[in-house]
């Protein structure tokens, strides 16, 4: 050992660029390794995610810092942050002043029984008056169940306020209106699109807002002893979604049968769950309605808070639909 050391002492010491030469070349290394043990995992059947592949080879030249994340004690900085995960508010103004909105890493949830007005109610949120494309948030919708065109026009009517058949008659007035944040929302039909491909694209587009509707319906690779671990795992890769991609994300998702005709909606009603969906959760809404003998006329609404990391604000919200707008309101 002492003759090792004289010899090293009697070397001179490399410069930085041949450090760093040395440096890189060993990442590139290691990285090849990661690449190559997470493939043959793949190829051997221990698993079919791709993503985290992709990960690796989209930021080739980072290495990995110091899991130190200790969040600040500041104050003044504390409030910042506070304020970008409630970055983009709801315009509903009773729902706003009990869950204020959801910002960037949140996963919220919102479900109904069939017929209720579960696509209505993120419609207006995005496309209303004060919605998320008014206040400058780039929203992206996947749409796997109803044809996305309709979803599409459902948004004009919710800006523009004008019904099919005003929009029919004055496509100018509507044109002109919807041009304020057209190009602020995009809507793709992908019924057959996976997580993985979902990934991909969020992180290509990075929106600010990413809708599915629904998000249970998203396929999903692998085996599965029941329903509800296959949805717990598309929950939690769309959560991690969220978080990698800093977008908020909503997903729809559908009430069991144990919510119908309820104004009282509670996580556990959501469709084949049991913990799994609202583990995952930060906001979670029921939309309830409980029909009378004329259901043409009955636009009563509940809006159910039953999960809130946001303000930690938990109960019931009356509100009114209009579905010919595809808005709701106060």
């Amino acid at each position: 050992f002492s003759e090792m050391i004289n010899e090293l002492r009697e070397e001179d010491e490399p410069n930085e660029n041949v450090i760093g030469d040395i440096i890189e070349s060993l990442h590139r290394r290691n990285l090849a390794h990661k690449i190559a043990v997470m493939a043959t995992d793949i190829y051997n059947g221990k698993g079919e995610d791709f993503v985290p592949i992709k990960n690796l080879l989209d930021n080739p030249h980072v290495i990995e810092e110091s899991n130190d994340n200790a969040v600040t004690s500041d104050v003044s900085e504390l409030l910042g942050l506070i304020d970008v995960t409630t970055k983009w508010n709801f315009n509903l103004q009773s729902l706003h002043e009990q869950v204020s909105g959801i910002g960037e890493g949140n996963l919220a949830i919102f479900f109904a029984r069939p017929e209720t007005g579960k696509t209505a109610f993120w419609v207006s949120l995005v496309a209303n008056e004060g919605g998320f494309a008014s206040q400058g948030a780039k929203v992206v919708a996947l749409i796997n169940e109803e044809p996305a065109v309709r979803t599409q026009m459902r948004l004009i009517n919710a800006h523009t306020g004008m019904t099919f058949a005003e929009i029919k008659e004055n496509p100018t007035k509507a044109s002109e209106l919807w041009g304020q944040i057209k190009d602020k929302i995009r809507i793709l039909d992908t019924v057959d699109w996976t997580l993985e491909k979902i990934d991909s694209y969020v992180a290509k587009e990075k929106p600010d807002v990413l809708v599915i509707d629904q998000l249970d319906k998203v396929h999903m690779g692998g085996s599965f002893a029941r329903g509800d671990e296959k949805l717990r795992a598309i929950y939690t890769g769309a959560r991690e979604i969220a978080k990698r991609r800093d977008c908020s994300l909503i997903g729809i998702s559908q009430a069991s049968a144990d919510a119908s005709g309820k104004w009282d909606m509670t996580f556990d009603m959501m469709e084949n769950s049991k913990t799994g969906k609202a583990a995952e959760a930060d906001v979670i809404i029921g939309v309830g309605y409980k029909p009378n003998s004329d259901y043409s006329n009955d636009n009563d609404r509940s809006l159910s808070v039953s999960k809130n990391k946001i303000t930690g604000w938990h109960g019931k919200i009356m509100v009114k639909i209009v579905p010919e707008v595809s808005r709701y309101r106060d």
